[in-house]
Order: structure tokens, then C-alpha cells, then sequence
């Protein structure tokens, strides 16, 4: 599983809604939403918040290569649509 299924995942198996995560992780809901959308990736950063919130280690949310990976996918340019 990839980073925003080990989110929502583990955010479930404590019961949590994705406001309660976030205000527990001082991070806003929409953030939260967004993650666990794979619409935004995580910094390192996040990651530690996210897992402090849920009683976790970091590695089980994601590695740091996966976050690395996700960081550097969200920020490539689209390829320019053909005409």
C-alpha cells in the first residue's frame, strides 16, 4: 500500500474522522483530505506529525523514499498537451 491508503487506513483503525486527525497532527482538514487523495504529497515533516497523531512510527505511514518519490512526482510539469 502507498502512502495515502497507509493514511486512511490507520486514521480508520483508530476511529478518527479526517478533522480529528488533523486538528490531533496541527494540520488543517483539507490538508489531511488532500493526502489521503494522493492529491498532495507529504514532507518528512507531515509524515512525523501524522504519525505522532496516530500512535505510529513514521515508516508505517510511508519510507522516506516513498516520500521523496511522491515530493518529486507532485512537482514534475504536466507535458504539454498535443495539438
Amino acid at each position: 500500500m502507498g502512502f495515502p491508503e497507509n493514511l486512511r487506513q490507520l486514521r480508520l483503525d483508530v476511529f478518527l474522522s479526517q478533522a480529528a486527525l488533523a486538528r490531533r497532527a496541527g494540520l488543517h482538514a483539507l490538508t489531511v483530505t488532500r493526502l489521503e487523495a494522493g492529491a498532495t504529497a507529504p514532507s518528512t515533516r507531515t509524515v512525523r506529525a501524522l504519525a505522532a497523531a496516530l500512535g505510529v512510527e513514521p515508516r508505517a505511514l510511508a519510507t522516506p523514499n516513498e516520500v521523496a518519490e511522491l515530493r518529486r512526482l507532485k512537482r514534475a510539469p504536466e507535458p504539454a498537451d498535443e495539438v
